[in-house]
C-alpha cells in the first residue's frame, strides 16, 4: 500500500512540474528533460513487478486503464522540443488527463494484477 501512495505522490509531482513549466505556448508546455526523466524513473522504480509485466504485454485498455495510460504517457511526454533537445514539449491537456486517469485507477489495477498472479 505504501508503494501506491508513493506512486500517486510521484504523479502529483509530475503534474506540478508540468504546471510550473519553463514556457507555455498555447496548449503546449516546454519542460526540462532532466526533471521529467527523473520523475519517470522514480515512478518506474516504485511500480510493482506485476504492473511492469502488464506494461510489456500491452493489456486491454478497458480492463486496466492505468497500464495503457502509463504506456501512452511515457511515449507522449518524451517528445523532444525542436529548438533545444534538452527540453520536451507536451500537450498540457492530454498529459493532465492521462495523469488523472492513472491516479484514479492505479490502486485498483495493481490489486487486480496481483490477484491474477496468485
Amino acid at each position: 500500500m505504501a508503494d501506491i501512495v508513493a506512486l500517486i505522490d510521484y504523479f502529483k509531482k509530475l503534474q506540478r512540474a508540468i504546471d510550473n513549466a519553463d514556457l507555455t505556448f498555447f496548449k503546449y508546455k516546454i519542460l526540462k528533460k532532466t526533471k521529467i526523466d527523473d520523475l519517470l524513473v522514480c515512478t518506474l522504480a516504485v511500480l510493482p513487478d506485476c504492473f511492469k509485466r502488464a506494461m510489456k504485454k500491452r493489456l486491454n485498455t478497458t480492463t486496466l486503464p492505468s497500464v495503457s495510460c502509463y504506456n501512452r504517457l511515457t511515449k507522449v511526454i518524451k517528445k523532444p522540443f525542436v529548438l533545444n533537445k534538452d527540453y520536451y514539449i507536451v500537450d498540457y491537456g492530454e498529459i493532465n488527463s492521462m495523469i488523472k486517469t492513472i491516479k484514479q485507477s492505479i490502486e485498483r489495477d495493481i490489486m487486480t494484477l496481483e490477484r491474477e498472479e496468485n
